[in-house]
């Protein structure tokens, strides 16, 4: 009886260590994607009523961020956006795409007030341009290098420490 329990209790717990280490693996597989593709344009206005489109940021490394008022996680990356975009302005763009079909302009600006965001803020009214991108799940962030292309996309919020593992190398 000893030896069938004692190998009970050695498989279950290797059971479970190879269950972690898949979920673990996952995890990480849906976190980030890497590709290496031109990104394509588009135009959206902006919550000042002008025009952004995505060739304005040729040059600059950029980060796309499609969020909304109402997402719990992307309540607390924005502080960590704005600490980075204020550091690194000059060679940064990060144009942070609000999914308008399915938000409110008053409750974003209510947002953008509340966080003090001083990057541009587009408003995706169709929701076309995050469905182009592949935003199902909010937030997702894109990063571009100098020339356009998608380098990393990222499910989920981010903070300072990540956004310069991402970014950093880039510059």
């Amino acid at each position: 009886m000893k030896k069938w329990a004692i190998g009970f209790g050695i498989v279950f717990v290797l059971g479970f260590v190879a269950f972690e280490l898949v979920s673990t693996f996952q995890q990480a597989q849906k976190r980030e994607v890497i590709r290496t593709v031109q990104a394509t344009d588009f135009t959206l206005p902006t919550l000042d009523d002008q025009k952004q489109t995505l060739a304005q940021t040729r040059g600059k490394v950029v980060i796309l961020n499609f969020w909304a008022s109402w997402c719990e996680p992307c309540k607390s990356e924005m502080p960590h956006f704005q600490t980075y975009y204020v550091q690194h302005s000059e060679d940064l763009e990060i144009l942070a795409i609000n999914y308008t079909k399915k938000d409110q302009v008053a409750q974003v600006k209510s947002f953008v007030e509340q966080y003090k965001l001083t990057f541009p803020i587009l408003l995706d009214e169709t929701g076309e341009t995050s469905i182009m991108y592949g935003a199902f799940t909010l937030p997702t962030t894109i990063i571009l290098d100098r020339e356009g292309n998608i380098v990393h996309e990222i499910l989920g919020p981010l903070d300072e420490a990540l956004l310069e593992e991402y970014v950093e190398p880039l510059y």
